[in-house]
């Protein structure tokens, strides 16, 4: 897939005159970066750092990371605008600037990191911090659900067998109230509802229908009334000879 170019750019930089500390019990952290604004629509997000005097500094500086969530880890990416360090003027009580940063990708996972510095007047460095902000998804927050038959019992009443269906959540939201249809040698049998599934969790759930002579499928939310990541994988067939007795 090609990669967007990604962009970034300094929207504001503000900076106030040095004020008073807060008062005990109210104490404001000396730095901090939050997301802003994440917009799947337009692939951008927007982070604000902000950071005080501290001590007898004189001067602050902060520099702006961006990093990409893939499967090993946060890996830095590279942009226009980004990594460069941004200086206070002299004695200013509060230093601070958003950073926008356009052409994510769909579908990943973004956090700003940002470094920050004090000077005293001599240009000595006086302290360090470094802060990573909450992630911008470029993707929705949505369950993702899937049933598949994993085994069949025979009861007493005969041609009467309960099908053993495993239900899933692969998403990262939580679901409720989901209906999960079976279906045996193409007629519908019954529809029963689990009641909720929290991010990657599965139950495994009982429906009573026809012993089967050709296949048996499960699905989850077959009507599409809840809103998924994905409604590909919601539903699964199985021959009944590869169903296993349980």
């Amino acid at each position: 897939m090609l990669r967007r170019l990604l962009t970034a750019a300094i929207v504001t930089a503000a900076a106030t005159a040095a004020v008073a500390a807060p008062a005990a019990g109210g104490a404001r952290p000396v730095a901090s970066v939050k997301l802003a604004d994440c917009s799947i629509e337009s692939h951008s997000a927007l982070f604000v750092a902000r950071m005080h005097q501290v001590g007898e500094s004189e001067r602050m500086w902060l520099r702006f990371k961006l990093f990409e969530k893939g499967d090993s880890g946060l890996r830095p990416l590279k942009a226009p605008g980004l990594g460069r360090w941004r200086k206070s003027k002299p004695g200013v009580g509060t230093f601070a600037y958003k950073q926008a940063v356009k052409g994510l990708e769909a579908g990943s996972l973004y956090r700003a990191q940002v470094d920050y510095r004090w000077y005293d007047g001599d240009r000595n460095p006086l302290q360090t911090m470094r802060r990573r902000s909450a992630p911008c998804r470029q993707f929705d927050v949505l369950p993702n659900l899937a049933a598949k038959p994993v085994a069949s019992k025979s009861l007493h009443r005969s041609g009467v067998v309960r099908y053993r269906v495993l239900v899933t959540n692969e998403g990262i939201a939580t679901a409720t109230g989901i209906p999960v249809r079976l279906t045996v040698d193409g007629d519908v049998v019954d529809t029963v509802t689990v009641d909720e599934l929290d991010p990657a969790e599965r139950v495994v759930i009982g429906i009573r229908g026809p012993e089967c002579t050709k296949s048996v499928e499960a699905e989850a939310d077959p009507d599409g009334v809840i809103v998924e990541s994905s409604e590909a994988d919601n539903a699964h067939e199985v021959s009944c000879s590869a169903l296993p007795s349980a």
